[in-house]
Order: structure tokens, then C-alpha cells, then sequence
């Protein structure tokens, strides 16, 4: 039996993180047991729709490595893969369940059904469908379907059952037929319901697993009786923990902390890293790996490591994961990427930079960047003309010893002859310290904070040759002036 897998989501919105989860999921199960993962789009909730929903959903799997063998863009042996382009195939089966009695037209309102809603609600029951319609003649039917009355298709459920759905996460769970009632499989604008068209679309594409959110585990035993209405073996189901928040609360789409799959590309993160987050989002290989490449991930994934318990959406571990990969590009690879963000950004070089200056500007930063956008705040020193100093380094530059040191290497820089390079800068700080005996923090601190504004940040004899002898002893003179 070939593995055949799909994700199927709802052009409703952006690519939500817990949606990628599940999408790696499936990917990862199918790569690992030599498998088909499928890309299906079900656009049948059509008063929520989004237009450019589904290009987006496939610019973010591209970029993130995610491939499909089957889907909506290319095709495959079961298409069409649009649930919209898919009503004629929904309506034999529905014609086919009619023919047998397993379904039946409903009539009643939404005030009807919220008039039903409201008495079982006092009553202490759980609200189902009353089966009002369920016992009406045939030929009344008939008459008020030829008389244009509105009307959804319900599929008649067996009372007094019990459901059990076979969960290779959560074991058994089972259900009862009477908390169900007779759900409606098709609504009154001829567009099928989840619970009716999934089923259709998993059998007739030969889905062999179903791997999806948790959220979905109440659907499952409708889905089951519509397998068993047309006498086909439901898949294997198995159902993923919920994605938390950190307070443990489930993640919301409007999260602050949590971004579309777009903006961590726009951002410049790294979509490895992003896989090798979510791929830990409920699943644990076991060991003390954390680092994972996209193939060691489908040797290694597979169902039998996947918790119960709702995995928690750690951001630091994700900044952490990110910067793990990014500060182990290649040094050009991270400086295009900043090169692409800096243009982004309208920002330009200045006009001393040659060569590999942004790629020198870049090492400082690297090792603490988790994507090629934060270097636009830890950098700025490098792209403004003027210094803005902070609290700390105002107080530092009113100390009479701190002046002395920053007069005396401002007199050394303009007397300076030759390449501007680390190297220079670092006979200067020599003739600084010969001049004045002060050494560390007393001896580079001061020239820092007149520089930078700040007290701490990288390496100092790189940011000085990389700002410029004329920028460096511009920026002196003013602090002296302050």
C-alpha cells in the first residue's frame, strides 16, 4: 500500500502557523514511508474566501521546502484538487444516499433551528436536530421542492450507537450517535459540508491517513458514518496536539508573537530553521539533537513520537533555533540577504563602502541576528551621519578622564597617515594608553560611547575602520563639543 497523505486548508486567511505544523506533519510522514503527500484546497466556505488566499498558501510552501506531488496548481491523476470545481462528484453521492433513504430535504429555518437550539438549551440537553423533517411524506417533499422552498440535504444518523474512532495518537475515543443527531450534509445553496465533502474527497483520492488538528477529532464520527453509509474503510485518522500559546492558552492567529508565514520570509528568517521549529512543535525524535536537517527529518519522523499533550509555542526557542541558522551562513549568503533588506528599506550604503565593507559591517552582527532584518536596528550606526548618544554614554563623555582619552585619539586619527584598518586603530589606542596609562574599559569605553552612543557592542577596532576616518573624527569632534 502506498502512503498517501494531504493538507487542505481554507483560502479564509493567511498561512497560520498551526496550519504549517500540520502541513510538515503530513510532508514528513509521506517522505518517510515513501509516500504521496497531496495539496488540496477546500474553498467551499465561499462567503469567507479569500482572493490570493491560495497563491499564498503556495509561495509560503515553496519557500519553506514543503513539496507535493499531487495539488490545486498541478494536478495529478484525482483532479480537479478545488472542492469548488469538485459539485458534481458530491452530488452522485448525495443522489446515492437520497436513492437509499440514508438522507433526506430539510426544510426548517434558521429560526426554526435556533427556536430547537434555545428549548434543548433550557432543557439541560445537547443541542441536535429534532428529525421534524425526517418524517415527512414523500410527496409533501416533493411539492415543496418543486415550489422553490429553500432546503439542505441531512443525512439520517442511527440512534443509540456508539462511535469509536481509531486514533493512532489517542487510541480509541468513542462517541455516541445520540449526542449527534441528523447533520446536514449539504446546504441550502448546494454547496456540501465539511463532514460530507472530506470524506468524498479523502476516498476518491485514495487517501490512506489523515493527519490534522486536534479540533477535528468531534468531526470524526460524523465522517465515520458517511464512510459506513457507502460501505468504504474509513483511513487511518490520527489527530495532532493543539499548538499553545505560552500562557498555554490556544494560539490565536492574531498572536503578536506569532507571524504569518509571509512575514518570517519577508523578515529574512531562514524557512530551515522555521521546519526544524515546527517539526518539534509535538514531536520528539528522542536524544538531545535539536539541530535537524529537512532529510534527517524524514528518516527520522514518524507518528509513534507524537504526544497527547498541547505543544507550546516557545518564541524563544524559535529566536534561539533562528539564530542558529543564521550565524551559520556562509558570510555572503547572510550579507545578500541583509543587502535585499537594506534595499527593502530604502536604505543605502555610504559612501565610503567598497568591496566587502557590508559583508565586514555584517560579521559584527551575525553571530546574534536571528534573521537578516534585525541588522537593520543593530547596524544603524553604520548608516546615519550622526551619533545619537544614550544616558549612559552622556554620563560617561562628562567624566574629565573619558574626555581626556577621546581627545587624545581624535589628535592621533587626524594625525593619522596611511590605511585605515583595525590594525591602525589599534596604535593608536597604544599611544592613547602610553600618553594617558589608562588601559581597558577606562581606555576604549569613552571613544566607544563617543562613536556609537552606546557603551557596549562589538568589536571596536572593526567598527572604526568600517565607519571612516572621516566619520570617526567627525563624530569625536561633536562629542567633545557636547
Amino acid at each position: 500500500m502506498t502512503v498517501r497523505v494531504r493538507f487542505a486548508p481554507s483560502p479564509t486567511g493567511h498561512l497560520h502557523i498551526g496550519s504549517v505544523r500540520t502541513a510538515l506533519f503530513n510532508f514528513l510522514f509521506a517522505r518517510h514511508h515513501g509516500g504521496e503527500f497531496i495539496l488540496r484546497l477546500e474553498d467551499t466556505d465561499t462567503n469567507r474566501n479569500v482572493a490570493g488566499a491560495d497563491v499564498q498558501f503556495l509561495d509560503g510552501f515553496r519557500w519553506l521546502g514543503i513539496k507535493w506531488d499531487e495539488g490545486f496548481d498541478v494536478g495529478g491523476p484525482y483532479a480537479p484538487y478545488r472542492c469548488m470545481e469538485r459539485l458534481d462528484i458530491y452530488r452522485q453521492y448525495v443522489d446515492r444516499l437520497l436513492a437509499t433513504g440514508k438522507a433526506y430535504p430539510c426544510f426548517c429555518t434558521d429560526a426554526d433551528l435556533a427556536a430547537e437550539r434555545e428549548l434543548a438549551e433550557r432543557e439541560g440537553k445537547v443541542p441536535r436536530y429534532s428529525g421534524h423533517c425526517l418524517h415527512l411524506s414523500e410527496a409533501e417533499r416533493k411539492a415543496r421542492m418543486a415550489s422553490g422552498e429553500p432546503f439542505s440535504i441531512r443525512f439520517t444518523v442511527e440512534p443509540g450507537r456508539e462511535l469509536v474512532v481509531h486514533d493512532m495518537i489517542r487510541g480509541d475515543v468513542s462517541f455516541q450517535s445520540d449526542d449527534i443527531g441528523d447533520f446536514v450534509i449539504v446546504k441550502s445553496n448546494g454547496i456540501p459540508t465539511y463532514n460530507f465533502q472530506v470524506v468524498i474527497d479523502d476516498v476518491e483520492m485514495r487517501i490512506t491517513h489523515v493527519i490534522r488538528a486536534e479540533e477535528h477529532l468531534s468531526n470524526t464520527p460524523r465522517q465515520l458514518l458517511v464512510y459506513e453509509a457507502f460501505g468504504f474503510d474509513p483511513p487511518v485518522f490520527a489527530h495532532l496536539p493543539i499548538v499553545l500559546d505560552e500562557q498555554r492558552k490556544k494560539l490565536s492567529k492574531r498572536d503578536p508573537h506569532v507571524l504569518p508565514i509571509s512575514t518570517y520570509e519577508s523578515l529574512g528568517y531562514l524557512p530551515e530553521a522555521l521546519i526544524n521549529f515546527l517539526a518539534l512543535l509535538g514531536w520528539s525524535p528522542g536524544g538531545e539533537q535539536e539541530l535537524f536537517t529537512v532529510d534527517e527529518l524524514c528518516q527520522l519522523f514518524d507518528l509513534d513520537r507524537v504526544g497527547k499533550s498541547g505543544a507550546v509555542f516557545d518564541v524563544e526557542k524559535l529566536n534561539w533555533m533562528a539564530n542558529q541558522y543564521f550565524k551559520a551562513l556562509p558570510i555572503a549568503q547572510a550579507a545578500q540577504m541583509v543587502g535585499d533588506q537594506l534595499e527593502r528599506a530604502g536604505i543605502e550604503l555610504p559612501p565610503h563602502a567598497s568591496g566587502a565593507w557590508l559583508e565586514d559591517v555584517v560579521s559584527l552582527y551575525q553571530d546574534g541576528m536571528r534573521c537578516a532584518h534585525d541588522f537593520i536596528e543593530l547596524s544603524k550606526t553604520f548608516f546615519q551621519r550622526q551619533v545619537e548618544w544614550d544616558d549612559e554614554a552622556q554620563t560617561l563623555l562628562r567624566d574629565p578622564s573619558a574626555r581626556s582619552v577621546v581627545e587624545a585619539y581624535l589628535a592621533y586619527s587626524r594625525a593619522s597617515e596611511g590605511d585605515w584598518t583595525p590594525e591602525s586603530s589599534r596604535e593608536r589606542f597604544k599611544r592613547v594608553q602610553a600618553e594617558l596609562g589608562v588601559k581597558g574599559r577606562q581606555l576604549f569605553m569613552p571613544v566607544r560611547a563617543a562613536l556609537t552612543g552606546e557603551l557596549h557592542g562589538p568589536d571596536l577596532q572593526k567598527t572604526i575602520a568600517l565607519l571612516s576616518r572621516e566619520i570617526v573624527i567627525e563624530r569625536l569632534s561633536a562629542a567633545l563639543a557636547c
